[in-house]
């Protein structure tokens, strides 16, 4: 117990700092910060389901707990959304790699089934059983899946489904997100990618969006020798697709 408040003080040491240092690389920062903000919506939500689940539990510490955990969660999402509003372009380097896919993109669905199933959404994740393997950095590759499938929960409808699929498509890989949102319209469409756009779609349960998501997504992709795109009509649903070239 100590030491779970010793670690609480620390990082609201660490976070007092980091509101108060100077931008450095507004490039990374715009990446990273963007990451963190997903990573930080699954663990909330993680959170929540504790809560739920240890709600009758008769240890108070253990209520104290996962109410700390709560604060801390609000807090650096907080502190990371202030850190938004920056360029999406990154400059480090992207490693080329052998990737399977399957399991990349299999695992990245597994992360956000709990966050779709806190709006009653179902994810449904379709692979062949051979797939050649991709090239590219799978950390990237990662982030630009965080990016695709948290747009995709944020924007649909209670009791509709997600589907994330992948196929070979000579000369690559191509992976999709497909929602049963409202769609993209024409105007929209031609500001998809550009970094801060705020689109007429708002998200079906209030969370936050910084505009900045797809902007990443298309410059991580693009540094892999991909490229990125959407099919969508108005009131039926987008589906966001990105391509990678195979391992060769």
């Amino acid at each position: 117990m100590a030491s779970i408040g010793e670690a609480q003080r620390q990082l609201e040491t660490a976070l007092a700092t980091l509101e108060h240092m100077p931008v450095l690389s507004p490039d990374a920062i715009a990446y990273t910060a963007h990451a963190l903000d997903n990573y930080l919506t699954v663990a909330g939500g993680t959170i929540e389901l504790l809560a739920r689940a240890l709600k009758d539990n008769r240890d108070p510490d253990v209520v104290r707990w996962l109410e700390g955990l709560k604060r801390m969660t609000e807090s650096m999402s907080h502190s990371i959304n202030q850190l938004m509003g920056t360029t999406a372009h990154t400059d480090f380097d992207l490693r080329r790699e052998r990737m399977d896919m399957a399991q990349l993109v299999g695992r990245c669905c597994s992360f956000y089934e709990r966050v779709a199933a806190r709006k009653q959404i179902r994810m449904i994740f379709e692979a062949p059983a051979e797939l050649p393997d991709a090239a590219g950095d799978r950390v990237a590759v990662a982030s630009v899946m965080d990016n695709l499938l948290s747009n995709a929960v944020k924007f649909s409808p209670p009791g509709s489904t997600v589907t994330v699929s992948l196929r070979y498509e000579p000369p690559g890989i191509v992976c999709g997100v497909r929602d049963q949102g409202p769609g993209i319209t024409d105007e929209d469409r031609r500001r998809l990618f550009q970094r801060g756009a705020t689109l007429s779609a708002k998200p079906t349960a209030g969370e936050p969006t910084s505009g900045y998501g797809l902007a990443v997504a298309k410059d991580l992709v693009t540094r892999q020798e991909g490229e990125i795109w959407c099919q969508s009509e108005p009131g039926r649903g987008a589906e966001f697709l990105f391509k990678l070239p195979i391992f060769r």
